[in-house]
């Protein structure tokens, strides 16, 4: 029997300081046309003295806390270099959604060429000061925003490919490793469906963790299970924070770290 769990790619969190969550939400209300789907007065962590817990589309949730000692998951940095994790949606409208971008004082980059022979620009959320990526697809409606998949930038890149095999379950989809880059799957949770994740080779990947604010998140169905797979990983040697949250009843978190000090976030019930 696996000790590694089926895992389920369960959105994004957006980790944002307290009293920024409305202006970010703003923000993608206004140039993403997001709507708030659901917002709670919760604390992510017991040791919190307030929390807020805002979900939008597409998975995406705004958290932001306070707490007068550091939490064991629930944490971002905000200083020094972005991670390489890029979180991509698909819009039609690329180069449209750039002049916007530039006009309105968003930094964004050139466009550029990457995985899957895509268009991308990468952007800066204001206020917080996040990354997140847009990426050209001709076959989305005019003004519509998709998903797309995640992005993940590694120093070795077939080490990483088994890294992701062994202790996430993913599963290779297709090899483009001759051009830098594979794509792998995870089931999505909630739907009949995978996501979508191009693990590609970076020449100055970090060999630092970075505790990025965007942090993708797969979901364990099985509280048990998930106690377990953390102890597996700690076991065989990987990089995981302590776990978060609430521990005898509730949602629990923990993050671990591919060899390249990427983030990823997980969670059960």
């Amino acid at each position: 029997m696996s000790h590694v769990p089926v895992l389920q790619f369960d959105g994004q969190f957006i980790d944002v300081q307290w009293g920024n969550e409305e202006s970010v939400m703003q923000w993608f209300e206004q140039y993403f046309g997001w709507s708030r789907l659901q917002e709670e007065d919760w604390k992510v962590d017991p040791r919190c003295i307030q929390g807020k817990m805002n979900q939008m589309n597409l998975g995406t949730w705004i958290i932001s806390y306070v707490a007068n000692e550091a939490l064991p998951h629930h944490y971002a940095e905000r200083e020094g270099a972005d991670p390489n994790i890029r979180l991509c949606f698909r819009v039609r409208d690329l180069d449209a959604r750039q002049s916007l971008f530039v006009q309105d004082g968003i930094k964004v980059t050139p466009i550029y060429i990457g995985a899957g022979q895509s268009r991308y620009f990468d952007f800066w959320v204001p206020v917080e000061n996040f990354r997140l990526t847009l990426q050209e697809d001709p076959s989305i409606e005019e003004g519509e925003i998709e998903p797309s998949w995640i992005r993940l930038g590694v120093s070795r890149l077939e080490a990483s490919v088994t890294w992701y095999e062994t202790f996430m379950g993913m599963s290779l989809v297709e090899d483009h490793s001759t051009k830098g880059y594979v794509i792998m799957k995870l089931k999505l949770n909630h739907q009949a469906a995978d996501s979508w994740w191009v693990i590609e080779q970076c020449d100055d990947a970090a060999a630092n963790r970075i505790d990025g604010q965007v942090q993708p998140s797969c979901w364990i169905a099985s509280r048990d299970d998930f106690f377990n797979y953390h102890q597996h990983l700690k076991d065989h040697g990987v990089a995981i924070s302590d776990i978060g949250g609430f521990l005898t009843r509730g949602m629990v978190s923990f993050h671990c770290y591919d060899p390249d000090g990427n983030r990823l976030n997980i969670s059960s019930m």
